[in-house]
């Protein structure tokens, strides 16, 4: 600001010595022109030259004079020219000469006096006096000439006015030019010196603002909750806020002019900061200062260091730099931050604690559940009275009710670990929806319930989706519904809206239970929540139902909402996004059936390394006919399968020294009586979590513990139905069975004609076609096909054929093509036998 006002104090000052000068100048040229008119005034010249003609008269009458008198007087005559001759020259010099100057009249009326004035000088400077007839010739002379001088005599008057005239003109003119410049000049000094005002009420008002702002600066810092120090370049603090008395514990009086370095930096970082100050000051390179905010350790008067935030900034004072350093003392924040990681990491430790007790639980609660339910089937399998049979049956389904707990508590485990995973499938929601209620239908009637099902036509279309995780929600849904539920119904309402693409799905289930109250409604979706017989509820056994179903219908990317009024029911809403496909002609959802034995026994090798599980799986099998060996791990597996061909091995996959999947990858891998046998993995952990290592391993099939007595029988009766020769007797697949069962014979029939006339043009299509996605595709498409009738000897090639496909490996894929042919060949077989073998029962 000072720079400022300087630079406007030297323009008006260079304004006013200009004005000034040129203002002389103007007044210097006005005297001028004044002594000018002053000299003109004083000399008279107009009347000089009108004198001229005076004295050529007076020569004239003196000559005519003493030529009629005869008497002659030479000095007279003299004087009387010289007179003349005196005038004469006034015309040819100083003003006179001015006043003519180069006027064409004027010389021209000069010329003949000087010519006379010549002529005269000749004669009068003759020695002795003038005669008569010079005089006379001088009157003569005299004569001739006098009319120039009278008309010389009237133009020098003339032009002697004239210019006179213009120079008063011009004189009024420049006084005038100056008298306005004059006014000029006041206006603007006025004017400047307003200026001058003006800029010392801005000077005033900075200085009044600057005074304020140092003040309130002076207020701010002595304010802050933030220690600020200054600085100068030597180190020694020249300031020391009151917030750094509290946060170093130093007075600000014995602090100042010490340096940083003896006060307040910790002794192991003097040298750095001694270093980095020194490195600053030479080269103005920062490395702290002007950096932003660093954290660095600071030191108390009491020598105890501590953690602050840091942040140097410089600044000009007197020429001088100075160093202001803002500091935080961050010790209460670094004690939270401490807090809050031990939180985090116990919480995560807590949380992972949880996730691998409920993995590892339902595990280790599976195996030996596997053998308690393993025994009850083969207990049930004995001579039984009525009231043993009921008691195994009251075990078994208590096992049953145990065994949804830790399916429930694997999927929550899943969930939050990220390992649920989703198997998309072509399938039919109306049939879905048909079976599902057809299911809880018996339950309904039951509780004399009314269970009706609504599906709207523009839903009665097939989607790709999966079917399983839907039907899981459904039932968590509408079993919820009954269970709930003393009097009314519970109505089903499928409808949606079809984008251009995708639909979306909205299956509501209403009850006319007790309903639930605004305030709890929340928590029905919580882990391990579930609600007291008061609270409008029956109390469901482990609280997880409802927190599964909208779990997994959030990683599908819809969700599950409630409406609910107390004493007027309940309404639970699934709401999916689902892609539209072409019609299928399978039905998504058989039925559980118990197929009839194998005709012929199988050699079997179970590989488990829990004796219980391994003897009870053994039993059973054995019961069923078959001839058993058993292995406790995969390397025991191994050392068996060298010399011995099994038609069927169950492989456990967590087991120690070799586990499941090794030891598989070495049974496909090496050549060997069992490099091709049909092996089924069996896990105490969910599907997903082995289930593509199972398959890239080559596993036939994969199915979770316990296993059962008719999951056995569904297991053998594919691998026979396959493996068998066609005249043995005809054993029908589980799924099959439960097809014809549902549909009768003749649906079926057509529905197996379809299957394979597809499957013989996609095995056309895998010839020739390399397009691997397309392929990939469509040998998904069959696969599931082929699941739902139950042909699980196409089912496993298919799996392995869209693997390779989406992987890009189709360099055999004519070879595959011909080698399903003969499988498919065989399966077309086995199921219009047991077709025929249904017809004839």
């Amino acid at each position: 600001m000072k720079a400022g006002l300087n630079r406007y104090r030297i323009a008006i000052l260079a304004g006013l010595g200009l004005l000034t000068l040129l203002l002389s100048l103007m007044a210097t040229n006005l005297l001028s022109q004044l002594r000018d008119l002053s000299m003109a005034a004083g000399d008279n010249t107009q009347w000089s030259i009108a004198q001229l003609d005076t004295e050529f008269a007076n020569l004239n009458a003196v000559l005519s004079e003493q030529l009629a008198d005869q008497t002659y007087d030479d000095a007279e005559v003299q004087l009387r020219i010289d007179i003349a001759l005196s005038r004469l020259n006034i015309i040819n010099s100083g003003r006179a000469a001015e006043i003519f100057g180069e006027n064409d009249e004027a010389i021209g009326l000069i010329q003949p006096i000087n010519d006379f004035a010549d002529q005269i000088i000749a004669l009068s400077d003759r020695p002795g006096p003038l005669s008569t007839q010079e005089l006379r010739q001088v009157r003569d002379m005299v004569k001739d000439v006098r009319p120039n001088v009278r008309n010389i005599a009237l133009l020098g008057v003339r032009l002697g006015a004239e210019q006179s005239q213009a120079r008063r003109a011009e004189f009024s003119q420049q006084l005038s030019r100056t008298g306005g410049f004059a006014i000029a000049l006041l206006i603007g000094m006025a004017g400047l010196l307003i200026l001058l005002d003006r800029l010392f009420q801005r000077a005033v008002r900075r200085d009044a603002d600057l005074l304020a702002s140092t003040r309130r600066l002076t207020s701010t810092v002595s304010a802050s909750l933030d220690a600020i120090i200054t600085a100068n370049e030597a180190g020694e603090i020249i300031d020391f806020n009151a917030a750094a008395e509290r946060v170093f514990g130093w007075d600000r009086d014995a602090i100042l002019g010490e340096t940083m370095e003896d006060t307040i930096i910790p002794p192991q970082m003097r040298d750095a900061h001694h270093n980095g100050m020194k490195r600053y000051l030479s080269t103005g390179k920062p490395r702290v200062v002007d950096a932003g905010r660093v954290e660095l350790s600071a030191l108390r008067k009491t020598g105890e260091e501590f953690p602050v935030e840091l942040n140097i900034t410089t600044a000009q004072d007197s020429g001088q730099q100075v160093f202001i350093a803002y500091i935080r003392d961050i010790s209460a924040r670094k004690i939270n931050e401490q807090e809050l990681i031990d939180a985090r990491d116990q919480a995560e430790r807590t949380d992972k604690a949880k996730s691998q007790f409920l993995t590892v639980m339902s595990h280790e609660m599976r195996t030996p559940l596997n053998g308690i339910l393993g025994v009850l089937d083969l207990l049930r399998t004995t001579s039984l009275d009525q009231r043993q049979s009921r008691y195994a049956d009251i075990a078994t389904a208590s096992g049953e009710i145990l065994l949804e707990h830790i399916n429930e508590a694997l999927d929550i485990t899943r969930i939050e670990t990220g390992a649920l995973q989703l198997t998309p499938q072509d399938f039919d929601l109306s049939d879905l929806m048909t079976a599902l209620t057809d299911v809880f239908d018996p339950l309904a009637r039951e509780k004399n319930l009314d269970l009706t099902l609504d599906v709207e036509d523009q839903m009665r279309r097939a989607f790709h989706a999966d079917s399983s995780r839907i039907r899981q929600i459904l039932t968590n849904l509408v079993g919820n519904a009954i269970k709930f539920t003393d009097n009314g119904g519970i109505s089903i309402k499928v409808g949606g809206i079809h984008g251009p693409k995708s639909t979306s799905l909205r299956i509501a289930v209403t009850d006319t239970g007790a309903g639930i109250p605004a305030e709890l409604q929340d928590q029905v979706f919580e882990d391990f929540v579930a609600l007291a017989h008061g609270e409008g509820r029956q109390a469901r056994g482990d609280g997880l139902g409802l927190s599964i179903s909208r779990r997994i219908a959030r990683e599908m990317g819809g969700d599950v909402t409630l409406t609910s009024t107390v004493g007027h029911g309940s309404t639970f809403v699934l709401s999916l996004p689902l892609d539209r496909i072409e019609a299928i002609h399978t039905p998504s959802t058989p039925v559980v059936h118990q197929p009839t034995e194998p005709a012929r026994p199988c050699s079997i090798l179970v590989v488990e390394d829990n004796t219980i599980n391994r003897k009870v799986l053994g039993d059973m099998l054995t019961g069923m006919g078959h001839t058993v060996q058993e292995a406790v791990n995969g390397a025991d597996c191994l050392a068996k399968v060298d010399d011995t061909a099994f038609d069927l091995i169950f492989m456990d996959i967590s087991m120690p020294v070799m586990d499941g999947i090794e030891a598989t990858k070495n049974l496909r891998n090496n050549p060997g009586p069992n490099q091709n046998a049909h092996i089924v993995g069996l896990t105490a952990h969910g599907r997903e979590e082995y289930r593509d290592a199972a398959e890239r391993a080559g596993m036939n099939r994969f199915h979770t513990k316990p296993i059962r007595l008719d999951a056995l029988h569904s297991i053998l009766a594919d691998v026979t139905a396959s493996s068998f020769p066609p005249n043995e007797a005809i054993q029908t697949p589980g799924a099959l069975a439960d097809l014809i069962s549902a549909l009768g014979v003749p649906k079926v029939q057509t529905i197996g004609d379809t299957f394979f006339e597809e499957l013989n043009a996609f095995l056309d299509a895998a010839r020739a076609v390399d397009d691997g996605s397309a392929l990939a595709e469509a040998a998904h498409k069959m696969k599931g096909a082929a699941a739902l009738l139950g042909q699980e000897a196409l089912e496993t090639p298919l799996a392995a054929y869209e693997h390779d496909a989406r992987a890009g490996e189709l360099s055999d894929s004519a070879n595959r093509a011909h080698a399903m042919d003969k499988i498919a060949h065989q399966a077309r077989t086995a199921f219009d036998q047991a077709l025929t073998a249904h017809r004839k029962a």
